[in-house]
C-alpha cells in the first residue's frame, strides 16, 4: 500500500493518487503546485492579460498556473466570452486527460474555486461532460482508469461548487450512466496490467454515486419545494461545503473492493454514517427555518 503524504490514508501500491484525498504520490509537497489567492484591488492585475495568460499556461501544462490566471481576471472583473470560455473548458479536459497519469501534476488544483467565481457557467459539469465524451477514445484499461478518476473527483468537486440537491442528483444519476458505460468498455481494451480489476473499480464508483443519487433523492422527496429553495440560498452564502464529506464516503466505499467479509461490514457502515451525516447537516438550517416560521 502507499501512504499519503497530505493525509495519510493508505491507497493500492498502483495507484497514482491518494484515493481520499487525491493528492499524487512521489510529489514533494514543496514542488506541488497550488493556487493562491488573488487580492482582490491590492493586486493590479489586467484582466484581459491574465486570461491570456492563463490560455498560455494550460497550452504548456501548467493547469494549476491557467487556474489562477483565470480566477484573477475574473475577480479583476472580466466575465470570459462564450468563445473564451470554451477555450478554457477544452484546454482544461485535454490537460486533465494528458496529465491523468503524471504523478507530477494536480489536474484539478484551484477548479472549484473558479468554477465558483464563474456563477453563470457550469464549469464543473462542462469538465465532466467534457471528460466523459473523450473516454471513447481512449485505447488501454489505464488511460480509462485514469480519466474516470478524474472524473469521479470532478463529481465530488461539485458538492462544494454546487447547492441545489435536484442539481446535485442529476449529477449522480449522470455520474452513475458514464461509470456504467465506462465498465462495460473495459474487458474490449488493453489491459492495465494490475492486480486490481479495473471494472471492479468502475462498478465501485457507479455504486457509490447510486447510493447517494438515493440518499439526495429520499431527502428531495420528504422536503417541501420552498425548505430546498431557502437550503440552495443559504448554502450558496457558505464557504464551507460537503465535497470532503463525499470524498471521506467515497474512500469508504472504494475499500469495499479488497476488503473481506468483516472488513465490508465495516466500510459501509462507516460509508451510510458519512453520507448520512452529509445529508442531515444539510438539511439541519432548513428545519431550523421551518419551525421559526410556524
Amino acid at each position: 500500500m502507499k501512504t499519503c503524504s497530505k493525509c495519510g490514508y493508505a491507497s493500492p501500491d498502483d495507484s497514482n493518487f491518494c484515493m481520499k484525498c487525491g493528492e499524487y504520490f512521489d510529489t514533494p509537497a514543496s514542488t506541488a503546485p497550488s493556487v493562491q489567492p488573488v487580492q482582490g484591488a491590492a493586486e493590479q492585475v489586467d484582466p484581459d492579460k491574465a486570461m491570456e495568460q492563463g490560455f498560455s499556461k494550460i497550452a504548456s501544462g501548467d493547469f494549476a498556473g491557467a487556474v489562477e490566471r483565470w480566477s484573477a481576471a475574473v475577480r479583476a472583473g472580466l466575465q470570459p466570452s462564450e468563445e473564451s470560455y470554451r477555450r478554457m473548458v477544452d484546454g482544461c479536459v485535454d490537460e486533465i486527460v494528458r496529465s491523468s497519469a503524471d504523478t507530477a501534476t494536480h489536474s484539478r488544483a484551484g477548479i472549484s474555486d473558479l468554477a465558483i467565481l464563474i456563477d453563470d457557467r457550469d464549469l464543473i459539469t462542462d469538465l465532466m461532460a467534457g471528460l466523459r465524451d473523450r473516454a471513447p477514445q481512449l485505447g488501454t484499461q489505464r488511460e480509462l482508469m485514469n480519466t474516470m478518476n478524474e472524473y469521479m473527483f470532478l463529481a465530488i468537486e461539485s458538492f462544494t461548487v454546487y447547492t441545489d440537491l435536484n442539481d446535485l442528483s442529476a449529477i449522480c444519476a449522470e455520474a452513475v450512466r458514464v461509470f456504467d458505460d465506462a465498465s462495460s468498455r473495459v474487458g474490449a481494451l488493453e489491459s492495465a496490467q494490475s492486480k486490481h480489476d479495473p471494472k471492479a473499480f468502475l462498478d465501485n464508483y457507479s455504486q457509490f454515486f447510486g447510493i447517494l443519487g438515493s440518499k439526495i433523492d429520499n431527502a428531495v422527496s420528504k422536503t417541501e419545494p420552498s425548505v430546498l429553495e431557502f437550503l440552495s440560498d443559504y448554502w450558496a452564502e457558505k464557504t464551507s461545503r460537503f465535497s470532503d464529506l463525499i470524498m471521506g464516503a467515497s474512500n469508504m466505499n472504494a475499500q469495499l473492493i479488497a476488503a473481506g467479509w468483516l472488513g465490508s461490514k465495516v466500510a459501509v457502515k462507516a460509508r451510510d454514517m458519512q453520507l448520512d451525516s452529509f445529508i442531515t447537516m444539510y438539511l439541519a438550517p432548513g428545519m431550523k427555518q421551518s419551525q421559526q416560521s410556524e
